[in-house]
């Protein structure tokens, strides 16, 4: 959150974000802002004001700042209430789109959200820094085990037919998806892997070394993994 409000501090508010697959519409810089501003009031919401029903809370959000300076000290704001929000065991009870639903699930998911946004502006005003090797496992797993499962659950992707394997080459971790032996591996960073499932990085980019059918395994990954 340092990093991203950085990025809000100095960047232009007006300049386009690349990544819009979560957005119904193209968004800019102060529009990115805003958004992970009300992530973080909804998940301390998911956390804090869940009464054990089926529905989420009281997703409203409140209208975010436009000028500058206010917008960074509204952003300050809701990450302190989320920090404070998730200080709390992982087993606490909590609403959550996907399972399990407690407040685990929200501690690590907002913090590979946060920072894959981070990763966004920093893009955006020109300050790339690489993403941490074990939040981006975390990551990976997140995608492959939680979302591309429940993406297959509403309908909205296929079940793969076939077994791709990931290698991070940094941190020594690797996951399958897919039934049966894998006809295809990728190696790579963890944070690089994670870009690629998150369509950050086009599955063709240098840093992804692919072996054995990588055609076949374009067609299991082309999802959509994520929401």
């Amino acid at each position: 959150m340092d990093a991203f409000r950085e990025c809000v501090a100095s960047g232009d508010l007006g300049a386009s974000i690349a990544f819009r697959e979560e957005f119904a519409e193209p968004i800019d810089l102060a529009g990115l802002a805003r958004a992970v501003g009300h992530s973080n009031l909804f998940t301390a919401a998911c956390v804090t004001e869940w009464t054990g029903g089926d529905t989420p809370p009281d997703g409203a959000p409140p209208l975010a700042p436009q000028d500058r300076g206010e917008l960074l000290k509204w952003l300050e704001g809701t990450a302190e209430l989320l920090v404070m929000s998730l200080d709390v065991d992982a087993d606490t009870p909590a609403w959550g789109h996907f399972t399990p639903p407690n407040a685990g699930y929200w501690q690590r998911s907002i913090a590979v959200e946060t920072m894959l946004h981070r990763w966004d502006a920093q893009q955006t005003v020109g300050l790339a820094a690489p993403l941490d090797p074990d939040l981006a496992s975390a990551g990976v797993s997140e995608v492959l085990e939680v979302l591309a499962p429940k993406m297959i659950g509403v309908g909205k992707a296929w079940p793969p037919d076939a077994c791709v394997k990931f290698n991070a080459t940094d941190t020594d971790d690797w996951w399958i998806y897919g039934p049966g032996d894998p006809v295809a591996e990728v190696h790579s960073t963890a944070g690089n892997l994670l870009l690629m499932l998150w369509g950050r990085m086009h599955k063709d980019h240098p840093s992804l070394v692919w072996e054995g059918d990588r055609t076949l395994a374009l067609s299991v990954l082309k999802g959509p993994l994520t929401y």
